[in-house]
């Protein structure tokens, strides 16, 4: 089957890469988003999927706009079966209808729940057990085709958005193989999502990621590890911008006042709104992330010392 495959993230690339080492599917082409600026030095960079798809030698098409007609005309000229859609964007009617077998997208999540930008954060922001990985038919509203395959993952008490969605490529890969032979051979599932049972999972913004100490100890626990790697879940601790990269809910710490802190033992605790939180890996804003018991060796004054 002949696939122009669409994508931007690492997460994107790995579909690609799956595609291309299978026995049952030709990638002629990719789409992604424009290079933007990145690092400190704000250069020029590739997105990951454009990078890979150098490494393939696959033509690559970065439009700034998807109803160009000559975007729609450069697409036709590779005489696509399917196109292949993992964290792109919504793709208009004249596009959807270029492909013999029109579009399928890898969705992070049991649609119809969690439709939008940032499904595996919001995921984990809500405290939930697990999530999973839907394969679609896509039309012109976000997330709203029949489903044609889903995978169910765990979702850990450690995890994050980076290991969530390195844990979803497996299942998302068997998902996504199963879709697509199913319109290879005509046996096609039809599943129209229940659109009454479908939720948003709009795209994060920074300011979310400013941690509420008069929050339960385990709401916090989960939008730190949802906003990892970024927005990143933030304070002033002893007025100093910190990120707290990973934490914990021990049932058996100190009992402290929302924003207190106490270091005990090389382990630091701060008080919430209802349990105590344990941070474990902390990061001073423009250093690099580490144990909570090297950073505490740093702070000279450490009496009255609060997130406040």
């Amino acid at each position: 089957m002949k696939i122009v495959f669409m994508g931007t993230p690492e997460f994107a690339a790995c579909f690609l890469k799956h595609l291309k080492e299978s026995d049952f599917a030709d990638v002629v082409a990719v789409v992604t988003q424009p290079d933007r600026p990145a690092g400190r030095g704000r250069v020029l960079t590739p997105p990951p999927v454009k990078q890979l798809a150098l490494e393939f030698g696959l033509p690559v098409l970065q439009p700034t706009d998807l109803k160009a007609p000559e975007f729609e005309g450069a697409l036709r000229a590779f005489d696509a079966d399917l196109f292949v859609v993992v964290a792109y964007s919504i793709l208009p009617k004249n596009i959807l209808a270029v492909a013999k077998f029109g579009a399928v997208n890898v969705h992070g999540s049991l649609l119809p729940k969690y439709r939008g930008a940032a499904p595996v954060q919001r995921a984990i922001a809500d405290g939930l057990k697990e999530t999973g990985v839907t394969v679609f038919r896509l039309d012109e509203k976000m997330d709203h085709g029949p489903i044609l395959a889903q995978k169910v993952v765990a979702i850990d008490h450690q995890d994050t958005t980076a290991s969530l969605l390195e844990k979803m490529v497996a299942p998302g890969c068997e998902a996504l193989d199963d879709a697509i032979h199913q319109l290879m051979e005509g046996r096609e599932k039809d599943l129209t999502q229940d659109h009454a049972q479908a939720s948003g999972a709009p795209k994060l913004k920074k300011e979310e990621g400013l941690i509420d100490f008069n929050l339960p100890a385990q709401v916090i626990h989960d939008r730190i590890r949802a906003f990892n790697p970024w927005p990143g879940g933030y304070g002033k601790l002893g007025g100093r911008m910190v990120y707290l990269r990973k934490t914990d809910t021990p049932e058996n710490g100190p009992k402290l006042a929302p924003g207190a802190v106490e270091f005990k033992d090389n382990r630091l605790y701060v008080g919430t709104g209802e349990g105590v939180l344990e941070i474990i890996e902390i990061q001073a804003e423009g250093k690099k992330p580490m144990p909570v018991a090297d950073f505490m060796r740093g702070i000279q004054k450490r009496e009255g010392l609060c997130f406040c």
